[in-house]
């Protein structure tokens, strides 16, 4: 900004609406340094275009030290951020030598002041543009013309219609534009404009009513261009939404494994509950007299059934008061020395709780089997028949 204030011979300055100098070039500087206080008169121009009063203003007044007189122009503009600014440009005044010259001078001083209005608008990096009621273009800077790949001479009387590829882009601007002018409130508003490549841009745009010397109102831009953070804010959404969905999916995933451990554990618990009572029926613990008690022995006596077999065993003659417990091996048509092994623990077992045991039913293949191991059975009672343990438990008792 101060580089091309610079360029300018004459003082110019910018002045916010306390009229505290903003933005300064070097000859304002060497004229009034750096807080010039207006004349009464400029002041009150100032002022009256900075409130909306007048767009532009032009008077003769001394600076306000004793200075010559100077020919102040005063020109509204703000900032992106809606600040309202006054324009300011002194030159030194002289009486005009006649009615033409005078013209010519004015005529020449409008053209330069225009100039420079023109690139002060087009240093601005966001779009700044003007609209009638039609919403035609009156004024664009070049930052809005190179949206369209135009000059701003080019857009100046384009209709909005002609430069915005999507119709129904084209009436959202308009429709605001309208409510700008016949509201004479500013809005503040986002929009969005796909270009005729098929890019898609999004803007943070102010609009305000602006009155012509002539009674016209048309409706003052400023847009910023937020287009990458839409980008970044729709990114950000889309990965929220991939993150609940991948969410929700592992949830469904554990509650269905969840429900398959479940069901597994289930499943188990029941095949748990038939593996006792096959091994209950492979062992059934019979009341066959009182106080007597018979275990007939079906299939092959491994560990797990042993031990089973044991506690069952234990508990019944412990809780029942069982004196005699007979163990019927008719059904078994092989021994190891496993087997037998864990058939004289039962028997020891249930000795120890002070009952007696009685192996019968023993097949001549066990039998034979169990001589030719050495397995010893002198201390342990044997009978030929379930029947015959019984009835010597019975005289006994």
């Amino acid at each position: 900004m101060h580089v091309s204030l610079d360029a300018f011979p004459e003082p110019l300055a910018v002045l916010d609406a306390s009229l505290q100098v903003r933005e300064a070039n070097g000859a304002w500087r060497d004229a009034f340094g750096e807080a010039a206080r207006l004349a009464p008169q400029a002041e009150e121009a100032a002022r009256e275009v900075l409130g909306g009063a007048r767009s532009r203003l032009e008077i003769d007044a001394a600076p306000g030290d004793g200075a010559s007189p100077q020919r102040w122009a005063f020109l509204r503009c703000a900032r992106s951020e809606g600040e309202p600014l006054v324009f300011v440009h002194a030159r030194t005044w002289t009486a005009p030598l006649d009615d033409a010259a005078a013209q010519r001078r004015r005529e020449d001083e409008l053209a330069e002041e225009l100039e420079l209005l023109r690139t002060f608008i087009n240093l601005a990096p966001n779009l700044m543009f003007i609209k009638d009621r039609r919403s035609r273009y009156v004024l664009a800077n070049t930052a809005l013309a190179a949206c369209y790949g135009m000059t701003p001479e080019q857009v100046v009387s384009a209709s909005q219609y002609e430069l915005t590829a999507s119709a129904d882009e084209a009436a959202g601007f308009t429709s605001a534009d309208r409510q700008v002018i016949d509201t004479g409130q500013p809005v503040v508003i986002a929009e969005k404009e796909t270009r005729a490549n098929g890019e898609v841009h999004w803007y943070e745009t102010i609009k305000k009513p602006l009155v012509r010397q002539s009674g016209e109102v048309q409706v003052a831009c400023f847009s910023v261009d937020v287009t990458e953070r839409q980008r970044a804010q729709e990114a950000l959404e889309r990965s929220a939404r991939e993150l609940q969905d991948m969410a929700a999916s592992a949830r469904r995933e554990a509650d269905e494994k969840s429900a398959l451990a479940a069901e597994l554990d289930r499943r188990l618990a029941v095949i748990q509950a038939q593996h006792q009572q096959i091994q209950a029926l492979s062992a059934p613990i019979l009341e066959v007299a009182d106080g007597i008690v018979g275990v007939p022995l079906i299939g092959a006596m491994d560990e797990e059934r042993t031990a089973t077999l044991t506690e069952r065993l234990l508990d019944i003659i412990a809780t029942r008061q069982v004196r005699s417990v007979v163990l019927d091996l008719s059904a078994l048509e092989l021994i190891d020395t496993r087997t037998a092994d864990r058939l004289i623990s039962i028997v020891r077992a249930i000795g120890l709780l002070g009952a007696r045991a009685a192996v019968t039913g023993i097949q001549p293949a066990v039998a034979q089997t169990m001589t030719s191991l050495g397995i010893d059975l002198s201390s342990i009672i044997t009978t030929r028949t379930p029947k015959d343990a019984i009835r010597l438990f019975s005289a006994r008792a």
